[in-house]
């Protein structure tokens, strides 16, 4: 048991990691931020980046088995990391709407995450192609 407890660990943290920040940040109350006019699309911009940058991790610790693995389990791995991603991104912007003081969830917001997530996950399959 502490053996696959330490395999999923290991495996997991990069990803666990990234999505405890994101939920930090997505977390902090409106008041906590200073008041500037915005540029237009960045935090759309932010939202894509950071749950790239999410997806990404959430496969780093099985680029190894990535790679060797048949095709089916490679796209059941890509297909299962960007699941995650989106649902997770769908569970933040909820989370914003309803119990972050001064946030609102946004739909825009959650395309973005979407949009961030097919970036990350086509990036780390672009990056750790099968070897031959």
């Amino acid at each position: 048991m502490e053996s696959l407890l330490k395999k999923l660990t290991t495996k997991h943290y990069p990803g666990v990691f990234c999505g405890i920040i994101i939920l930090v940040l997505t977390g902090i109350p409106g008041s906590c931020f200073p008041r500037v006019k915005p540029i237009v699309g960045m935090d759309k911009v932010a939202h894509a980046l950071m749950y790239a940058v999410f997806a990404f991790l959430c496969l780093w610790g099985y680029r190894h088995s990535y790679r060797t693995a048949e095709t089916s389990w490679r796209k059941k791995m890509l297909v299962l990391a960007a699941f995650i991603s989106i649902v997770y991104g769908g569970f933040t912007e909820i989370m914003q709407e309803y119990l972050v003081p001064g946030r609102i969830g946004d739909v825009m917001d959650f395309l973005a995450d979407a949009l961030g997530t097919l970036l990350g996950v086509g990036v780390f399959a672009f990056f750790f192609k099968r070897k031959k």
